[in-house]
């Protein structure tokens, strides 16, 4: 949710709540943030929903799950979405091609 969306949300639910649900994101945000920035695992674990909030972002950011997005590469991943495959792999489908660097251009990119 962004800010709009918070709004938004305000004519069917009361502030108060939609505040708590602000102060809940920015939470999970902030361990996100933590981890990308000190680039290590916290001192404390994660439980299992921080685990898969952190996994589910993630997977927003794969290609194959961008909305109106066909690619067409050696890396492209596709899992039928409604599946129990996609759930349990939280919808990352994306491989590593020749090179074995996942960061690396694919032919039909360069």
């Amino acid at each position: 949710m962004n800010e709009k969306n918070f709004s938004l949300a305000e004519t069917i639910i009361t502030k108060r709540y939609v505040n708590q649900a602000k102060q809940s994101k920015n939470q999970l945000q902030k361990q996100v943030t933590t981890l990308l920035s000190q680039r290590k695992l916290p001192e404390i674990g994660w439980n299992d929903y921080m685990i898969e909030y952190l996994l589910n972002e993630l997977s927003q950011m794969d290609s194959n799950n961008f909305q109106n997005n066909v690619g067409l590469g050696e890396r492209e991943g596709r899992v039928y979405q409604q599946s129990i495959v996609a759930k349990r792999h939280f919808n990352l489908a994306h491989g590593v091609g020749r090179s074995g660097d996942i960061q690396a251009l694919q032919v039909l990119e360069q």
